[in-house]
């Protein structure tokens, strides 16, 4: 008997944007969805430093401050981190702007909707065993099966089928409709890829 060709691949999800708030707006006097503007602002009283997350409302550009860091002396802040805050580093704000669930605490709701793309390479093999490794720098609430029928080109209901009759196994073990998590990996048993979506 002919053992399965087993296949590997390593796919990264690239958020291209950050998630929007709704909150109350004073300008426009309702509640409106608030960007990321991917600046802080910083505030220096004596010995203690606060740091906002600065959003922007989409329709009249006025501001909303999301907390990053309250009264914190500044012996407890490292002379990197705060350089990253006064230089409005990107990568940083964005990193402030995924933690969704604090968000969830200050505004009204989150909306986690957002643009991203998959990335990897154009593989096409003809059959077997396939197992993906799932990269995921930002939670964003981005469903499993989802992606995977994006990246296998195989619609949802025929994924929910393969995973009830275990033809599909994820390490760790999660539900095919749960959120995905950064290096999930996920094995799909003697899967026909002539005409998958792997790019």
């Amino acid at each position: 008997m002919n053992k399965s060709k087993e296949y590997n691949f390593e796919i990264e999800i690239i958020a291209e944007e950050t998630p929007q708030v709704i909150t109350n707006c004073h300008k426009c006097k309702k509640q409106t969805m608030f960007y990321c503007s991917d600046k802080f602002r910083v505030n220096a009283q004596q010995k203690n430093i606060d740091v906002w997350l600065i959003y922007k409302c989409a329709y009249c550009d006025s501001t909303w401050n999301s907390p990053v860091l309250s009264r914190l002396h500044v012996n407890k802040i490292s002379r990197e981190l705060h350089q990253k805050f006064m230089s409005n580093d990107r990568e940083t704000a964005w990193e402030y702007a995924f933690q969704i669930e604090k968000l969830r605490k200050l505004c009204s709701r989150v909306n986690t909707d957002i643009k991203y793309r998959v990335a990897s390479k154009q593989i096409k093999p003809e059959a077997g065993d396939i197992t993906i490794k799932l990269i995921s720098k930002y939670k964003f609430g981005l469903r499993l099966d989802k992606v995977l029928a994006e990246i296998l080109g195989i619609p949802r209901p025929k994924l929910c089928q393969l995973a009830e009759s275990g033809e599909i196994l994820t390490n760790p073990q999660v539900s095919i409709k749960s959120k995905i998590k950064d290096d999930l990996k996920i094995t799909i048993k003697a899967l026909e890829l002539g005409d998958t979506k792997l790019k």
